[in-house]
């Protein structure tokens, strides 16, 4: 999508609410789109504090189109003009509102609940922080506009529906703030380094202090120079890794879980189980007999 094609998507919005709450569901869902909207405000009546609507955990992602907002966010002020968006996790402490100073506030939204959208976006929000700007060409406003059209047009029908939508639009996030390369487009040397030497020990047999000691950084450093460009923490890489060598061993081999568990590095066959259920949903004996590979 061009910067021009973006544009005339967005003014072609009409300024319009829509609901997406849909009855109980037999099926659990863990992404689902609550609400979204363009709307324009003058008024200081628009005022949301984030400890003030409910118990209920959901997510607002709102783009400044014109005008000026305000965040303030734990102790900070923040000036949300145009190409600016927020993100944000509800109840916390937070206010987000029209300032007096503003002659009006245009912004499109979208509302989305569910624990895995939840645990996203809070690791975006950590990241990248509570406010970013957000280029015209890129995913999450594409997504998000199409999100609107959809609804708008009541095309939005099933909770399924939703609930891809409301992924979609999570991943699109994480497409744009946490991106593993850097501002040009290369990978950072020290990223390059750990991933080629786990490349050539597909056996995953190291540990954070040996991938730190590759980088050339002292292990305090390189976590947090890892954590801020992956997005996770090392030692979380580390796991990924093993489990994904898990999984290969328990679609191909016939091994005892006890015995994939040690081979991948978990000297506790317990936590092992407990790390692939929260992965992948299944304990590892069901995965292997589940056919979902």
């Amino acid at each position: 999508m061009t910067e021009e094609r973006g544009l005339k998507k967005m003014a072609s919005l009409p300024f319009k609410e829509a609901s997406l709450v849909f009855p109980a569901r037999t099926v659990p869902l863990h992404s689902m789109l609550t609400s979204c909207g363009h709307s324009k405000k003058n008024s200081t009546d628009y005022n949301w504090h984030g400890l003030k609507r409910g118990r209920t955990e959901f997510v607002l992602w709102q783009y400044t189109v014109s005008g000026l907002g305000r965040l303030d966010y734990e102790g900070k002020s923040f000036e949300l003009t145009p190409g600016m968006a927020i993100l944000l996790h509800i109840p916390h402490d937070h206010q987000y509102y029209f300032p007096q100073e503003s002659k009006g506030w245009e912004f499109l939204y979208v509302c989305f609940c569910g624990r895995e959208v939840l645990r996203i976006c809070r690791e975006i929000e950590n990241k990248a922080g509570p406010v970013n700007e957000f280029k015209m060409t890129g995913s999450t406003l594409n997504t998000s506009i199409n999100i609107l059209k959809m609804a708008f047009a009541g095309q939005i029908t099933s909770p399924y529906l939703s609930s891809s939508q409301a992924y979609q639009l999570s991943m699109s996030l994480t497409d744009d703030l946490m991106p593993e390369r850097s501002a040009k487009g290369e990978i950072p040397e020290f990223i390059s380094k750990v991933n080629e030497f786990c490349r050539d020990n597909p056996d995953n047999d190291f540990d954070v202090g040996d991938l730190a000691r590759i980088s050339g950084y002292s292990r305090y450093h390189f976590t947090r120079l890892f954590t801020s460009s992956r997005g996770i923490s090392p030692g979380a890489f580390i796991r990924e890794l093993r489990l994904n060598r898990a999984v290969k061993l328990l679609q191909t081999e016939k091994l005892q879980v006890k015995e994939v568990s040690s081979i991948c590095g978990f000297e506790d066959t317990s936590y092992f189980c407990k790390a692939f259920r929260k992965a992948y949903g299944v304990s590892p004996a069901k995965f292997r007999n589940s056919g979902m590979y």
